[in-house]
């Protein structure tokens, strides 16, 4: 079996049940499954056999799922891009991930021409809809008239076979792939069925990025499972996902904190029908306690988690009656994932005592795209080495209190400094830089810069912040610079960052 054959078993089973909705756009199991087959004959056609890359900058839509599920059912691999980058940041993903494909939405079609030419493997572009560049045909017209059998792959592939490349930040300045299997896929799957209680009945709403591994691995896979209906939102706006809810019924929600404080802020959350949600999740960072509190005003708690893109994402959950109680806490491991605290040997910390976090389960990928040195550094006999420090408590719950490498989590995107200070330093304004995170009340973290100005030069913060437009993706570009004379460094000249945030945000 590989995950593919989710909405065939379905459409099977239970063919007239509801399936997804997105817009007007309502389709039942059958329907739904019929479409991927009509994709997946259109992918053949085109060539795309087993192992292939297939790569698609694209906002939420049932298109995207339909082509995800169309390439796990040939073996086909999807490579899902970030359409918050810039186009430097997409032609090395590229590059490095090689798709003969790309699939994009209208909306970044100036992007995509901005790539053309760049990428040699591509072969073929496709828009999802109308509005695209001249000479690419749009989805629904290259789908029609496939057939919609079952098609049938020239290999079989199994749950151990790859199913997407999702692109993590680099902690050199490069982003790697993290390759995540159907046996992945399927075993996050069931976590959240254990944790969630999750099964046909269900409603989510999926608004988080489906680019992002929350938002498929938490609202869009797990739900296909299951043969809960979908709800998909192009873009998160607070107004509306609010209205979805009570239109929907619907039972669950994914979100990142700071997407549950904008839905605070509208005029709808006051009257809003918030009496079928059983819970909403909420991931990338803590949920505070004012927070936590207007919700409980409202009859809603969260379930909170941590995850990464390297283990589809689930690692942790934290139950709804733990939510106040344990707050900080981001839960106990999920049912079939192991996770340890360990010191700098390697060896087993009892609770109370900080080390890094270590995870192992059939979640867990097994390699980095074209990344050996990466692999072999980062999964150590089973044992993925997430670079987080944390400690458990005497009841086992986890708590995350800093990170081993200085990346910061602004607005649920992993930003890592390197990479940023990597395009601050091709400014001719700029002779030193490093960037730190930095508390911020909307976002969680954002990112500062510090730097050492050329001789000569007027340096201004809106001129740094300026050069980093079109470079950088917007969650990456530092909100606040300042400027020193030097920076204080190791002997072997690294940038001493404990001593850049005990000066800049202390505590």
């Amino acid at each position: 079996m590989n995950v593919g054959e989710w909405p065939t078993r379905w459409a099977q089973r239970y063919p007239e049940e509801p399936c997804l909705k997105y817009g007007t756009l309502e389709l039942n199991k059958r329907e739904f499954n019929a479409r991927i087959n009509r994709a997946a004959h259109a992918l053949q056609e085109a060539g795309v056999r087993k192992g292939d890359r297939v790569a698609v900058l694209m906002a939420n839509s049932h298109v995207f799922i339909e082509l995800f599920m169309a390439l796990s059912k040939i073996g086909g691999i999807l490579v899902p891009l970030n359409f918050r980058l810039a186009p430097p940041e997409l032609e090395f993903i590229l590059n490095d991930s090689e798709p003969m494909m790309l699939l994009y939405s209208p909306e970044f079609a100036a992007t995509v021409d901005a790539l053309r030419g760049k990428v040699p493997t591509v072969k073929r572009t496709l828009c999802e809809t109308g509005g695209g560049s001249a000479g690419d045909p749009d989805y629904e017209g290259w789908i029609s008239n496939r057939p919609e059998e079952e098609p049938v792959p020239e290999a079989e592939v199994t749950l151990d076979d790859p199913q997407f490349i999702m692109y993590t930040s680099g902690t050199t300045g490069k982003p790697k792939g993290a390759v995540v299997l159907h046996g992945n896929t399927q075993w996050n799957a069931v976590n959240s069925v254990v944790t969630y209680s999750m099964d046909s009945r269900d409603v989510q709403i999926a608004c988080a990025p489906f680019f992002h591994i929350g938002g498929l691995g938490v609202s869009v896979m797990p739900s296909l499972y299951v043969g809960a209906k979908l709800v998909i939102h192009r873009f998160f706006n607070p107004s509306e996902v609010l209205k979805s809810i009570e239109a929907e019924k619907a039972t669950m929600v994914f979100g990142i904190p700071v997407m549950f404080l904008f839905m605070t802020a509208v005029p709808e959350f006051q009257t809003v029908d918030l009496s079928s949600v059983k819970f909403f999740i909420a991931g990338g960072s803590p949920c505070p306690r004012p927070l936590i509190e207007t919700y409980l005003k409202r009859g809603v708690t969260f379930n909170q988690g941590y995850g990464m893109t390297e283990t589809a994402p689930a690692i942790t959950a934290l139950r709804t009656e733990d939510a106040l109680r344990k707050i900080g806490s981001c839960g106990k491991p999920v049912f079939h994932t192991d996770v340890k605290v360990v010191d700098s040997e390697g060896r087993p910390l009892p609770p109370g005592q900080i080390g890094e976090v270590l995870v192992k389960g059939p979640n867990v990928i097994r390699q980095y795209w074209k990344r050996p040195k990466e692999t072999a550094e980062s999964i150590v006999d089973g044992w993925l080495h997430t670079g987080d420090m944390g400690h458990f408590d005497e009841e086992g719950y986890l708590y995350l209190v800093d990170r081993k490498k200085d990346m910061y989590i602004s607005g649920g995107e992993n930003v890592y400094p390197a990479e940023v200070e990597d395009v601050l330093m091709g400014c001719d304004l700029v002779a030193d830089v490093g960037v730190i995170g930095i508390p911020d009340e909307k976002w969680g973290e954002v990112g500062m810069a510090i730097v050492v100005p050329k001789p000569g030069v007027e340096a201004t913060e809106e001129k740094i912040i300026e050069y980093c437009r079109g470079k950088l993706g917007k969650y990456k570009i530092p909100k606040r610079v300042v400027f020193v004379k030097e920076l204080p460094r190791t002997a072997t000249g690294k940038i001493l960052k404990k001593e850049l945030k005990a000066r800049y945000c202390p505590g």
